[in-house]
């Protein structure tokens, strides 16, 4: 019968993995790879509650309803306690997209499909907005629950239905189906990391273990300290190693996480006399203290970080500040939350009205308040105007932007895609490219609009109209893949000009980044007309002059009139974000970039692009950079035009911007194509 009697040692190895994380989140020197004790915590959970069913199932006193209990009681009420506040937090401080996603976030983390929510929604753990999402660390507490979704059923019918002699076969042979699983799984890295397909098998090890290992491990007496030693310093080496040596973006879990499991299970084996200088160590009173806290130290610290990050001071200033204010809410949650809540009396149905059913009610009538524009009613005046323009809550063109795939004519009829969408009226006016275009519409309908023109919008990602190209981009491996649909939504653009019979094409994207991309691992782009070389940007600049040269004759030859839009400034940072999180917060973030530089990034393609206009000179080039450079008299741009802030992001407008930018360019040059 497997009794498992309390050992300190398992709470300062969840002091162990606490701090891991916590010390990782505070960008501590040397705890860049702390990430993995997220994958310790898992293999603690699977070997402790499943040592605890199993007695209860060998007992004959296993219930679900008191396993379920027990889970609610031990995890709802401090995460309850702990989204309540950072509720509070977050109404004061995220601007109004970022509180929609909140609201999400927070019914996901209660209902316990957060990691879905993040993988879906915010894709990679360790992208940027992740860090600024004071919620993002409640995905490990979906995996857990998800797990015990399913393990006492299966674990239960198994005691039951097979018998004693194939259990360990059994267990191994799913241990490795979920391990290969895990490793064929991270060819997809955002949904290896986040989802419990890939994360089985770490809960699934600790379970292991508890099932094979039901009594202490005896050892002879000679050799049994040296044996308990050495597999406790392993076991702590390998978990060391993995803190040291893995790095952000590591394919992850699969093989990779195997390392800290295994280690972690080193340390949880129950040996006979289970006495070295590890578990002393980690049976002190301050690794003992901290793991108790563990679970509320993991809750508070992240919306902490998170927050401070969000608001743009300076987390090197804040570093100490955060870790203390960290473990003092923590000190007060286990004490005043955890424990009390743990020994006290409750009903199953108690416990499911007031840790699920009400929060959960709680939480969905704060989504449907914030769902329609984010609560924008919390800002007035010149910072209202501000953050409107950076949060774009909507999509007034969803559909107009397409992803990967074939392109189809399905979309066409949508009055997202269209603009003057009732007028009787034949579609005159095409806009194509990249998200670029989709950024620019605003502009583009305001130059429209005085004449009547019913437009169409049809938008690729990351695809500009560039005839005779084939487009490669960059799989999770680093390796350059074909990419046909950007060839074919090329080619669509094309049947659509043939088809539609339109008088004016606009065309916008995001040029310099196709053209120089990623330093390090740079996509390609390669004319019919070359070879691919093995200079990329060479291959990419000739290909962009060629297959820009190809569109416009293309389009020159259907008797329609190009509208090419230069690119809209990039400028590295999120300059507008930065000016209202300065203004919201008083902080002291970048707002501006020298104009040299931008000069700089963009002078081939703007070359390229003057070069077609001599060729061709009735076409009309649209350059933003002859308004926007009235913003940068001193030498550095600063994009805020009439007190709004033109940027979503380093490259794209937002709507606001692309609106206030329309109006200011008709008002100093007049509208294009009446020059035409």
């Amino acid at each position: 019968m497997s009794v498992i009697p309390y050992r300190k040692d398992i709470d300062g190895l969840r002091a162990v993995a606490v701090l891991l994380v916590v010390l990782s989140h505070a960008k501590i020197p040397f705890f860049e790879g702390g990430f993995v004790g997220v994958d310790v915590f898992f293999v603690i959970s699977g070997f402790l509650i499943t040592s605890i069913m199993v007695n209860e199932i060998d007992r004959g006193v296993f219930s679900f309803k008191t396993f379920y209990l027990r889970r609610i009681r031990r995890i709802l009420p401090a995460l309850i306690v702990v989204l309540g506040a950072t509720s509070l937090a977050a109404h004061k401080m995220l601007m109004p997209n970022q509180l929609i996603s909140y609201a999400k976030a927070q019914f996901a983390s209660l209902t316990y499909w957060a990691n879905y929510f993040f993988w879906r929604y915010y894709g990679g753990y360790w992208r940027g907005s992740s860090k600024e999402f004071p919620l993002t660390h409640t995905w490990s507490l979906s995996v857990e629950e998800q797990f015990y979704f399913i393990w006492p059923a299966v674990l239960l019918l198994a005691y039951t239905l097979i018998p004693k002699k194939f259990h360990k076969a059994i267990l191994f042979t799913a241990f490795t189906a979920f391990f290969i699983l895990s490793e064929y799984l991270v060819k997809f890295p955002e949904f290896a990391f986040y989802m419990i397909p890939a994360r089985f098998y770490e809960l699934f090890m600790g379970a292991m273990a508890a099932l094979i290992i039901r009594e202490p491990i005896t050892l002879k007496s000679t050799w049994a300290k040296p044996v308990v030693v050495s597999t406790h310093l392993i076991g702590f080496g390998l978990i060391l190693y993995a803190n040291f040596f893995f790095k952000e973006g590591l394919p992850y879990p699969g093989i990779n996480a195997f390392i800290p499991c295994l280690g972690t299970l080193l340390l949880l084996l129950p040996f006979d006399n289970n006495s070295s200088p590890v578990e002393k160590l980690f049976s002190s009173a301050p690794f003992v203290g901290v793991g108790k806290i563990s679970y509320s130290l993991y809750l508070w610290h992240w919306p902490v970080f998170s927050l401070l990050a969000y608001s743009g001071h300076s987390f090197d200033t804040y570093r100490i500040p955060a870790l203390l204010l960290s473990f003092g809410l923590s000190l007060i949650s286990y004490f005043g939350i955890e424990q009390p809540l743990r020994k006290a009396r409750m009903t199953f149905k108690a416990a499911l009205t007031c840790f699920v059913l009400v929060p959960a009610m709680l939480s969905v009538f704060y989504l449907y308040g914030a769902i329609e524009d984010g609560y924008a009613g919390r800002y007035a005046g010149n910072t209202s105007k501000a953050v409107k323009a950076v949060s774009m809550v909507g999509s007034p063109y969803e559909g107009a932007q397409q992803g990967k795939g074939s392109p189809t004519d399905s979309h066409l009829e949508n009055r997202k895609t269209i603009w003057n969408f009732n007028s009787t009226r034949p579609i005159e006016v095409l806009l194509v490219g990249d998200s670029h275009s989709t950024a620019i519409r605003p502009m583009v309908e305001m130059i429209c609009n005085p004449f009547g023109y019913k437009g169409l919008q049809v938008s690729r990602d990351s695809t500009p109209f560039l005839s005779n190209v084939d487009f490669y981009d960059r799989d999770v491996h680093g390796n350059l893949v074909l990419r046909k649909d950007k060839r074919a939504m090329n080619n669509y653009w094309k049947k659509l000009v043939t088809e539609k019979k339109v008088k004016y094409v606009f065309i916008a994207a995001f040029y310099s980044s196709r053209i120089f991309s990623n330093l390090k691992s740079p996509e390609l782009m390669v004319h019919d007309s070359l070879k691919r070389g093995e200079n990329v940007e060479e291959n990419n600049k000739r290909s962009f002059y060629l297959g820009l040269h190809d569109t416009v004759k293309f389009l020159i030859d259907q008797g329609v009139t190009p509208v090419i839009f230069k690119d809209i400034p990039c400028v590295n940072d999120r300059l507008s974000v930065n000016y209202v999180k300065n203004l919201l917060f008083d902080s002291k973030l970048k707002t501006s970039i020298l104009w040299s530089d931008i000069l700089d990034r963009h002078k081939f393609e703007d070359g390229v692009i003057d070069e077609i206009k001599e060729e061709y000179p009735h076409i009309i080039v649209i350059d933003p950079k002859k308004l926007l450079r009235i913003l940068a008299e001193d030498g550095r741009f600063d994009p805020v035009l009439n007190g709004v802030p033109l940027y979503l992001d380093s490259n794209h407008l937002n709507r606001d911007g692309a609106i206030v930018l329309g109006k200011e360019w008709i008002s100093r040059f007049g509208n294009p194509l009446t020059e035409n």
